[in-house]
């Protein structure tokens, strides 16, 4: 007998780790010796080999009901064979029949340093990320006084190594970041990270999988938490404050480099002379080595740029300079052109910024090209810098700017063309406005946000917006919203990122008071006029040119009154009829009271909105009396009380 059993033992193949996660999705099983399992097999194979590789590999085989989609990938420092050896290790555990999904169609299997998932559903071509698996790797928490910086930190650097991993052919980065502690001994320690997407995702697909699981980093997670990781079949991230999270089996750490030993090496076309940069003395820190190379660089690129005064040449730099690359820039002739000598035929709108033109191209290519306004103090170099940096944001809820145009005083840029204009145009038109229901508008509402807080803390650029307003949310042909005029306020004009601005850029209604009032610029500006916007799309009124309600002057006193007196239904837009969750409606209108606070302080950020949006878990404070609602006027006026705040159950704490 214990012959037999030792027989057995060696035999069978080994199974996964305890640490690892098995997920067993639907409850449908294939026959052993199937057209399924003989395709499984066969994909798995495939995918193996394609992992071994490029770390990652994705696909199908089959057909009909024993079609199969698989998805493989190892962490981007592993070596190649030992990324193979894990993955037919951990292949051969789901098909010896012994693991907890044995003869599962659907299971999907998690390592830190790789996973697998194999389905008879194509969750392919949906890029879906689920199942995910949340491991906290370190039970440890920041001490108090440094838990908010430790957030910021870990946030900016998986935001930074989520942008890095989208736009390299890998789709991984990895990387560090100095964490300043505040207690005693003043250490600084440091915080790493990876981001990783399968390498068959499109970047702004990679971008937009990663950009999710930030978000939802410190609700899964916790905040403050010192280690974990959320991975998912496309896309996976993790932090540590242990450099023994780097030490893979292999290979060393890729990416990285110890800077007593690195050089730069910089290419300038038009010199055709490579510059070399090299650290100075050894006992510089590796901050300060960093921060030297970069002015050094910096300082290299400016000079070549500034060393003629003839616009003609800088230009001509400039074009060489971003040859190839996807932006691009136009000559004035061509946009005229495109245009009808920018005609006002052709105007789609006008903003604080300038006009913006409908192009239409030889090729057919349709395009939204933007003047600026005369009136912008920045030079060539300065506006070319800023340009270039915005260009290179990428998010799906935020459009795309494609080129510029310098032509003597003039500054132009090229934007992709969306067909169904702004959301204003929506909300105006009685007609029109029906055809967003409330399940188009929620999701309105979420990509607004999404995008928002890319901005303000995922994007490479902390922008504040500062004219975040229904004509500036633009939908494209599915409805799907992506915000304009983005890089605006930081590129036009260039004292934006400021305290306090000299100038007020925005329009009244949607500003922040504080703003307004005194020029106080912050994100949470840019959260009161999300506020104000969500409330727009809820009611279906805008707040410009509000009409008065009886005793209400302007719709944030509106809002707050019908919230206040529980006629929260008689609020909404009413097109809507029964098609919308109470539960739901009700916490979006809680969440918008918060954003349009009197007071910064007491406003959410836009990760804590994303959060609340998506997820029934998070308890939510009771709003106060929101701004610009403190005047009534003396009109009586009777409401038929049509609903119940008791109609419904939702978890709100008193934060006052």
């Amino acid at each position: 007998m214990l012959a037999a059993l030792l027989i057995l033992l060696l035999s069978s193949p080994p199974s996964p780790a305890a640490g690892d996660r098995w997920f067993c999705g639907n409850a449908t099983t294939y026959t052993p010796n199937s057209a399924y399992t003989s395709n499984r097999d066969s994909l798995a194979a495939s995918l193996i080999a394609g992992a071994t590789k490029l770390h990652s590999a994705t696909g199908a085989a089959g057909a009909g009901a024993d079609r199969v989609y698989g998805a493989v990938l190892c962490r981007g420092d592993t070596a190649a064979a030992d990324c193979g050896g894990r993955l037919r290790e951990a292949f051969a555990g789901i098909v010896n029949g012994t693991s907890v999904c044995a003869l599962r169609r659907d299971v999907a299997l998690y390592d830190e340093l790789y996973h697998l998932r194999f389905s008879d559903h194509d969750f392919l071509s949906a890029f879906s990320n689920s199942p995910e698996w949340v491991d906290v790797t370190n039970l440890n928490t920041a001490p108090a006084a440094d838990a908010e910086r430790f957030e910021e930190v870990v946030g900016e650097l998986l935001g930074s190594l989520a942008d890095a991993a989208a736009r390299r052919p890998e789709r991984y980065a990895a990387g560090d970041a100095p964490w300043p502690s505040r207690e005693r001994d003043r250490t600084v320690r440091t915080v790493y990270g990876l981001a990783q997407c399968t390498r068959d995702m499109p970047p702004e697909r990679c971008r937009s999988c990663l950009d999710g699981v930030v978000a939802e980093r410190r609700r899964k997670i916790g905040g403050g938490t010192m280690g974990g990781a959320i991975h998912g079949v496309r896309c996976s991230l993790r932090y540590e404050t242990d450099t023994q999270f780097f030490t893979t089996p292999g290979k060393a750490k890729e990416g990285t480099c110890n800077l007593d030993h690195c050089y730069c090496l910089l290419s300038f076309h038009h010199l055709h002379t490579p510059v070399f940069l090299f650290p100075k003395h050894k006992k510089k820190t590796k901050k300060s080595y960093m921060q030297e190379l970069m002015k050094d660089v910096h300082l290299v690129k400016i000079n070549l740029m500034e060393q003629t005064t003839d616009m003609d040449e800088v230009m001509r730099l400039w074009k060489i300079e971003d040859a190839g690359s996807e932006f691009s820039l136009y000559d004035f002739s061509q946009l005229a052109d495109a245009t009808d000598n920018f005609s006002a035929n052709n105007i789609l709108g006008e903003g604080g910024f300038g006009p913006v033109y409908k192009g239409l191209f030889p090729d057919g290519q349709e395009l939204a090209i933007k003047k600026l306004g005369a009136q912008s103090r920045q030079g060539l170099v300065e506006f070319k810098n800023e340009i270039q940096l915005v260009a290179k944001l990428q998010h799906k809820n935020l459009v795309r700017l494609l080129g510029c145009c310098v032509h003597e005083e003039q500054k132009i840029l090229i934007y992709e063309y969306l067909p169904n204009k702004s959301l204003d145009h929506f909300l105006v038109d009685p007609i029109r406005r029906t055809s967003l229901n409330w399940k188009t508008r929620r999701k309105i509402v979420e990509g607004i946000a999404q995008g928002l807080l890319y901005l303000h803390k995922h994007s490479r650029l902390r922008i504040i917006h500062r004219d975040l307003k229904a004509s500036n949310i633009l939908l494209d042909s599915e409805l799907n919203p992506k915000i304009s005029d983005f890089g605006m306020a930081r590129i036009f004009p260039s004292d934006a990122s400021r305290a306090k601005a000299s100038r007020l850029v925005g329009t009244f209604g949607y500003m922040a008071p504080e703003y307004a009032s005194e020029g106080l610029i912050s994100i949470k500006s840019d959260v009161f006029s999300f506020g104000v916007l969500l409330l727009e799309i809820m009611s279906g009124t805008r707040s410009a040119g509000f009409q008065h309600y009886g005793e209400f002057q302007n719709l944030l006193e509106y809002a707050w009154g019908m919230w206040k007196d529980g006629r929260w239904c008689d609020f909404i837009d009413q097109s809507f009829g029964d098609e919308y969750e109470p539960g739901e409606m009700m916490k979006c209108l809680v969440v918008a009271l918060m954003c349009v606070q009197e007071k910064s302080a007491e406003r959410p950020t836009m990760s804590d909105v994303v959060a609340m949006l998506s997820s029934d878990d998070i308890p939510l404070t009771e709003p106060k009396q929101p701004a610009y609602s403190h005047i009534r006027l003396d009109v009586s006026v009777d409401v038929d009380v049509s609903c119940s705040r008791n109609d419904i159950t939702i978890t709100l704490t008193d934060g006052r």
